[in-house]
């Protein structure tokens, strides 16, 4: 008898615990959300002139930082790398020196394909976008990979480089 309730009641676990399951099944949705909303545009300068020293003096930063991979949840456990997104306008002065101080070559013609939607807006348009290895260098630091460029008409920076 002993035996034939612990049976029942097993059953009786498994049913019901079979029963608040979500699972349909199949591999299908279940209607919950699964796109990842964009990072929100920030212009706080402080967390981008304390990443990036060397970018000098600036007088405006608009800037996205996620989660590199999209999941902005942070779900995956263990350490995450961030990557950053920025379009910042140096002062005057600095560009000046900036400029003087590094070699440059022409940016190559798609450089501003991987700029977010959200951030192209603050993209001055025209303009004659520049690299120089050694700026990127000292720029990105030893922490972060990624590209830097300059517009020297405008002042602006755009850097796009991921934590390492």
């Amino acid at each position: 008898m002993v035996d034939l309730r612990a049976g029942l009641l097993a059953t009786a676990l498994v049913l019901t615990l079979a029963g608040c399951s979500d699972s349909t099944g199949n591999d299908e949705p279940t209607g919950r959300a699964t796109s990842v909303s964009p990072a929100p545009v920030q212009t706080d300068r402080d967390p981008i002139a304390k990443r990036f020293p060397r970018l000098g003096d600036f007088v405006e930063a608009h800037w996205q930082a996620a989660t590199a991979g999209g999941d902005s949840r942070g779900s995956v456990p263990g350490p995450t790398d961030t990557r950053i997104e920025a379009l910042v306008v140096l002062r005057p002065d600095t560009l000046a020196t900036t400029i003087k101080e590094y070699e440059w070559q022409p940016a190559p013609p798609d450089w501003d394909a991987p700029l977010s939607a959200e951030l192209r807006p603050f993209l001055p348009t025209g303009g004659t976008w520049q690299v120089s290895e050694e700026y990127s260098e000292d720029v990105r630091t030893a922490q972060y990979n990624g590209t830097v460029y300059v517009d020297a008409g405008s002042g602006t920076v755009f850097l796009r480089v991921i934590d390492s």
